[in-house]
């Protein structure tokens, strides 16, 4: 005979029904216990799969938005470049996900290449592709219709400066926006629909 047997032999009717009642009631803990736990993992299960379809669907609505954004950007950025320098080079947005986000790239070709615009040389190619970006995120997200341009396009070739003042006319008639500038270029005060001229007398400016 084990101890157990042993301690059990010498403990009477009632001790025994006291033992069995405390084992009874540690059982019915622990599977309470194993019910919620059961209960908890089913619920956590849920979330995770809701959390999945949302993921799912933002996913889905960031491609759309950002393809629409795209759309717009491209679509003013391309027509300045076209405008200004015919079928030489195209612009596109690129969304890359890293780190748990999505980043933009802006990105040139020229030629079908990938080129980086500050190392072409002349024509003032970082001019137009910094205005034509500007003009295209203030018309996503604009809350009025006047841009004032301070000294624009002043780094394109004299040769393609009529084509600058083409484009402002463009954009302006396309977008519904107005363009006030300040500038000393002389195409581009040719170009414009109203001019003021400011001259300064002894330290006085005059508008004429």
């Amino acid at each position: 005979m084990n101890t157990v047997d042993s301690n059990i032999s010498t403990m009477t009717f009632g001790e025994i029904s006291e033992k069995l009642m405390r084992c009874r009631i540690k059982k019915e803990a622990v599977l309470e216990v194993l019910n919620l736990r059961l209960k908890r993992q089913e619920e956590l299960k849920n979330e995770v799969e809701v959390l999945l379809k949302s993921q799912a669907l933002l996913q889905e609505v960031a491609k759309e938005v950002q393809s629409k954004l795209s759309v717009k950007i491209d679509s003013i950025v391309n027509l300045g470049l076209a405008t200004c320098f015919g079928n030489e080079y195209k612009f596109e947005l690129r969304y890359v996900s890293a780190r748990g986000k999505t980043e933009v790239e802006f990105v040139l070709l020229k030629d079908g290449r990938e080129i980086d615009p500050l190392n072409q040389n002349g024509g003032g190619l970082v001019d137009v592709l910094c205005f034509c970006l500007r003009v295209a995120v203030y018309n996503i997200s604009r809350t009025g219709n006047v841009i004032v341009l301070d000294e624009p396009f002043k780094y394109v070739s004299k040769g393609l400066r009529d084509r600058t003042a083409e484009l402002l006319h463009t954009l302006s008639e396309r977008l519904g926006i107005q363009f006030i500038e300040v500038t000393h270029v002389q195409e581009l005060v040719e170009h414009s629909d109203r001019q003021l001229a400011v001259k300064k007398v002894d330290g006085v400016s005059y508008v004429q």
